[in-house]
């Protein structure tokens, strides 16, 4: 029982906090939805551009507003690798490009479910695209490390990421749930919740240390094996694998 208020303070802790060119850089294959979710949003830098698969149509806009492209949506071309749209405006072809595997922008970090290229006539740009909330979504992730602590062997800490915007899991000893948010500058975790169980003082130490993270998180990444990193402002971090 003396584990018990490490545990409490850290739950009641996390409930307190508020939550082309060279446009980005691929990274390894991983599975992604073969047909890109409408409204679908690509973007990439230097120069910075933005593109929209909406409903019937494509459209194009440069950063600096001085080009706008619209196209009918055309029909998919899919592969395994890929699904591919190639449309004509008045003046050019546009096609993009959207290829199943995880894209990394180079200019906030953030990571996108699909790696983008554009083809507006003899032009070629490169970006990201897509929801970064999917990468999260989906299996369950099995916390392997914390604060570069490892973990005990049971019981062990998850994460669970679901497309309401609620986060949930085993804290070590008790179940947590919490909200999350991803937005461009990265992801952050507020208004949780928890059950009150006593374990065994390791067991309740690790707990507490998860949750501290967890309350503290402001980006996430991925290593070149598939793990997922969870990074708190000071630098801690959870690494989870599925």
């Amino acid at each position: 029982m003396r584990g018990l208020p490490l545990v409490l303070a850290a739950v009641a802790a996390l409930a307190g906090c508020a939550g082309d060119g060279a446009g980005a850089r691929p990274a390894e294959p991983v599975a992604v939805q073969r047909t890109p979710v409408s409204p679908f949003i690509a973007r990439g830098n230097e120069p910075g551009w933005r593109l929209d698969l909406d409903g019937d149509r494509m459209t194009l806009v440069m950063q600096d507003g001085t080009k706008r492209t619209v196209t009918p949506l055309p029909p998919a071309q899919r592969t395994d690798a890929f699904t591919r749209y190639a449309g004509r405006s008045e003046n050019a072809g546009l096609t993009v490009t959207i290829f199943n595997r995880r894209c990394k922008d180079t200019m906030t970090g953030m990571h996108h479910p699909s790696a983008v290229e554009v083809a507006l006539g003899d032009r070629k740009l490169s970006g990201c695209g897509g929801d970064p909330a999917t990468l999260l979504q989906g299996a369950e992730w099995t916390v392997t490390d914390i604060a570069g602590k490892g973990v005990v062997d049971r019981p062990q800490a998850t994460l669970n990421f679901g497309g309401d915007g609620r986060v949930y899991g085993r804290g070590s000893c008790n179940n947590y749930t919490a909200q999350y948010t991803v937005t461009g500058e990265g992801l952050t975790v507020s208004k949780s919740a928890g059950t009150m169980m006593a374990c065994e003082p390791a067991i309740m130490q690790q707990e507490g240390a998860f949750l501290d993270v967890l309350r503290n998180v402001r980006a996430f990444d991925f290593r070149d094996d598939g793990a997922l990193v969870l990074r708190a402002g000071d630098g801690r971090t959870i690494v989870a694998r599925r």
